[in-house]
């Protein structure tokens, strides 16, 4: 009957333990003793740094114009397919055979916005003879490694936006039409700078705010999205003496991009936790966690939260921001070093997130709190060997979001088997 009596209380001692730590929240006033098995510790920060990292422009599959948020537009490039999505294809430069007679094109793009301001779209063409002018890693900072699109284009169009044209149906979308015809002269300019893929192959077409007075932001849909840019032109094809083929082809959008400066980087972001996509912000953060590696390696962390305080942002009422915090692939080996800036390749993507921590919160009621139990249990299992996180703005924001941080020391909450 006594050995009943150990298995029994043995039994229940075993079921208190799992009840202690599947618990999702325990508070601080719900512990009496101090000497228990929930014990607590703060975790102070010993280093921080702001760097900056590879630009990104956002995620939303949009095209952007206008000057908000201390951010500047100065155009988006868009390059088309060479051959047309029809069977046979055709190519750009087909259209100028002497069996063709192009009547017609536009080129036409698809918004979801509506306007509050008028503005001139412009619509020009690279006229360089490279063909390798575009690329997925341009924007603002790496701009000087590509030519001047600005002084090696060629005005084809333009078109006077407002908010009687723009102006989004029951499908949501609206579409912004260049049209280019005969007795208006710009259809020369489109066969000569445009189809004429061998003197130009670039085939790639700039939009800019040609005034550049939009103070509010205005997006088209870029690629990646199924309402993309594309360029459909009308012609005659001449077969025989005796037969004409009178049909459209159509263009569609392969790449595309916004180029921007993005809002600035000001003295004032190295006192705090400073992030913004669009420059490229981020921040790491040291912890001490010598507390926890004086625990022994049964402990179980839970309800343990990195709390960062908003400072200042220029985010509107109705903005989303959201913060990824990621283990770091490589410890700082010093912590006195020189803030990257984005002036070579070398200089980008200095320190790199582990895969085996990333997270990420929103910004809610001017503070983000964001669970970091994992990554503390991880590190006192040796799944991670150093005690940094990364902070940095998540894709789904907008380049031109910009906030600044402060934090607290992370308090930790574990069950002491």
């Amino acid at each position: 009957m006594k050995k009943f009596f150990e298995n029994f209380n043995k039994i229940l001692i075993a079921v208190f333990f799992l009840i202690s730590c599947s618990e999702e929240t325990i508070l601080y006033d719900e512990i009496e003793n101090s000497e228990g098995t929930i014990k607590t510790a703060s975790l102070p920060n010993t280093n921080n740094k702001l760097f900056q990292s590879f630009p990104l422009f956002s995620s939303n599959s949009k095209l952007h114009f206008g000057n908000v948020k201390d951010s500047e537009n100065l155009f988006s490039l868009v390059q088309m397919t060479l051959f047309s999505g029809n069977i046979p294809p055709v190519s750009l430069v087909d259209l100028l055979a002497d069996s063709i007679q192009v009547d017609s094109a536009m080129v036409f793009f698809q918004t979801t916005d509506s306007l509050q301001t008028d503005f001139t779209l412009g619509l020009y063409s690279i006229v360089a003879d490279d063909d390798s002018v575009f690329s997925d890693s341009l924007n603002y900072f790496t701009k000087d490694n590509f030519i001047d699109f600005e002084n090696n284009s060629m005005l084809l169009n333009t078109l006077n936006l407002s908010s009687e044209i723009v102006a989004p149906d029951t499908t949501g979308f609206d579409s912004i039409k260049f049209m280019f015809e005969a007795d208006s002269g710009n259809l020369d300019l489109l066969k000569e700078y445009f189809l004429d893929s061998d003197t130009y192959p670039a085939r790639t077409l700039m939009l800019k705010d040609e005034d550049g007075s939009l103070n509010e932001l205005f997006t088209i849909e870029s690629n990646e999205s199924l309402n993309g840019p594309k360029m459909r032109v009308w012609f005659k094809a001449f077969v025989d003496e005796e037969t004409t083929l009178d049909t459209f082809i159509t263009f569609f959008s392969q790449a595309d991009i916004s180029v921007f400066v993005p809002p600035a980087i000001e003295d004032d972001d190295f006192n705090y936790i400073s992030l913004n996509s669009g420059s490229g912000l981020r921040s790491v953060i040291e912890f001490d966690l010598s507390i926890i590696d004086s625990l022994s390696r049964n402990e179980l962390f839970k309800n343990s939260n990195l709390i960062l305080d908003v400072e200042n942002s220029n985010l509107n009422e109705d903005d989303e921001f959201y913060i990824i915090v990621s283990a770091l692939q490589d410890a700082v080996q010093n912590w006195g070093f020189s803030t990257p800036f984005v002036e070579n390749d070398e200089d980008l993507e200095t320190i790199s997130s582990d895969v085996n921590f990333i997270i990420s919160r929103k910004i809610e009621d001017n503070q983000v709190r964001i669970p970091i139990q994992a990554f503390l249990q991880g590190y006192k299992n040796g799944l991670f060997q150093h005690n940094e996180l990364m902070l940095y703005s998540a894709p789904v924001n907008s380049p031109f979001d910009k906030v600044k941080l402060n934090f607290n020391a992370i308090e930790v909450m574990y069950v002491e088997p």
